[in-house]
Formats: structure tokens, C-alpha cells, sequence
């Protein structure tokens, strides 16, 4: 069996809010949204999984609207990289671009070992229940870690390999149970 995964980077979010995990989409962003959410009807997808921060939440609530009958799930180990994977740090700002080298390290390498068993849980559920077609609304710093796990690859990877993730694209990866992956993109953000 071939399980379909639909990465779908969030929408355009207004760069004006200060809170980096309250951006709104804009007018723009929440267009990007409605268009991606069409696209998720056409490709008939079964199951929907979203962080939870707020432009992500947003993305997936078009989509949910589309089609409200599928299954969604909401996983705080699916947000953008943020203060919480510093462990080590008692205080450091939540803007990412202001991080050292050290910390954003050490921000990387705690994303990934949250979003890889979010992952594992959600290939699990849909292996169990049958579910072919599955659409992951994340975060560029997310949706770099899937994309580099399914080419063989860790967080460490991401220095190396150069992912265009545009604010409301999709990639669509087909794995197989042959461990095969088949990455292409299926529209970009217009």
C-alpha cells in the first residue's frame, strides 16, 4: 500500500504581529488557504493534522471547512521550532532570528525529536485504519525535518540541503511499503 502525505506550508502570515506564534494569515494567506483547501477535497484526503499555532490552525480550519467529515487532529509536536525546545536556556527572545549558532542547535535537534514520533504516531494511526491520504499542515522548520527524514536523512542534514517551502505551497510524498518515497510538488503558492 501507498500512503500519500500532502506537506502543506501555512499560508501567508502578516509579519506586523510581534507574538511569532499569533500570526494571523492575511488576505493573502487565508486566499492561499481557501485554494489549498480545494485541492485537499480533489485529492480526497482521510485524515488532517495541523500544529497548533495559530496561521497553521487557520490553514487546516479551510481545509476542515472543505471537507468536515475528515478526521483532524491538532499536535503541538508539529509547531515551528520555538523557546521551548531550549532547554538549556532560562531566558532567550522567541524571535528564532535572533538566535546563536549554539542555540539554534540545540532548537534543531529538539524539533526533530519532537516531530518524528508525532509522525510515527500519525503513519501508524492511518496504517491501522487504512487511511491512504494524509495532509500535514506545519511550518517551514516541520515540514524541513519530514522532508529530510524521508530522504534518509536527520536534522543535522538541513545546512546541506536547500528546500524551497513558499508560505501556502504543498509537496506531496508517496511512501510505500517498500520504503520507497516519491517527493514532488503539487502547487506553489501563487
Amino acid at each position: 500500500m501507498t500512503m500519500e502525505v500532502y506537506l502543506i506550508q501555512h499560508g501567508r502570515a502578516d509579519d506586523c504581529v510581534i507574538d511569532p506564534y499569533a500570526r494571523p494569515l492575511t488576505a493573502e494567506g487565508l486566499a492561499q488557504a481557501k485554494r489549498v483547501a480545494e485541492q485537499c477535497r480533489a485529492w480526497d484526503i482521510q485524515l488532517l493534522c495541523a500544529s497548533t499555532i495559530t496561521r497553521a490552525q487557520q490553514t487546516a480550519d479551510s481545509i476542515h471547512e472543505a471537507l468536515p467529515d475528515v478526521l483532524r487532529w491538532d499536535l503541538q509536536e508539529l509547531e515551528e521550532m520555538n523557546v521551548h525546545d531550549l532547554l538549556t536556556e532560562a531566558a532567550v527572545t522567541p524571535r528564532v532570528a535572533t538566535w546563536t549558532d549554539r542555540q539554534l542547535r540545540e532548537g534543531w535537534e529538539r524539533l526533530w525529536t519532537r516531530v518524528m514520533p508525532a509522525w510515527v504516531r500519525i503513519r501508524i494511526y492511518a496504517q491501522a485504519n487504512g487511511l491512504e491520504r494524509v495532509a500535514v499542515v506545519a511550518h517551514a522548520s516541520t515540514n524541513t525535518l519530514l522532508l529530510l527524514n524521508w530522504l534518509g536523512l536527520d536534522w543535522r542534514a538541513r545546512d546541506r540541503v536547500s528546500l524551497a517551502l513558499d508560505e501556502g505551497a504543498t509537496c506531496k510524498v508517496s511512501l510505500s511499503d517498500a520504503d520507497e518515497v516519491r517527493i514532488e510538488w503539487v502547487n506553489r503558492a501563487a
